[in-house]
């Protein structure tokens, strides 16, 4: 039985002597070996930058003209609220907007 407080019980481990096996096979990359001003992404890094690019290309454009869209119906919108507002202070009756305006809604 183990002490309260003392030291617990290890699993066996091989000792540092019994081990063979090495872990440099080869030349081992040090700083002097390797260059880190020749290190590149290469052709891959390329191909995913220029594809990251074309991408955020295509959404900032379809971005514009989502917000332009949105900006010319706000636009019409309030001219067409201004006009109703200009009829009733004049005590004409409202009018039905036109069907064919651009940014209509059809239900």
């Amino acid at each position: 039985m183990i002490a309260a407080g003392g030291p617990l019980p290890l699993a066996a481990t091989p000792a540092a002597e019994t081990s063979t096996a090495t872990v440099t096979d080869g030349p081992v990359p040090t700083e002097s070996t390797v260059d880190a001003d020749l290190v590149t992404p290469g052709l891959g890094g390329f191909i995913s930058f220029f594809l990251l690019a074309v991408a955020v290309y295509f959404i900032g454009r379809g971005m514009a003209r989502r917000v332009q869209r949105v900006n010319q119906r706000a636009r019409l919108e309030a001219e067409e609220r201004a006009g109703t507002a200009a009829r009733a202070v004049n005590g004409e009756g409202a009018a039905e907007p036109p069907a064919d305006r651009p940014g209509g809604r059809e239900g």
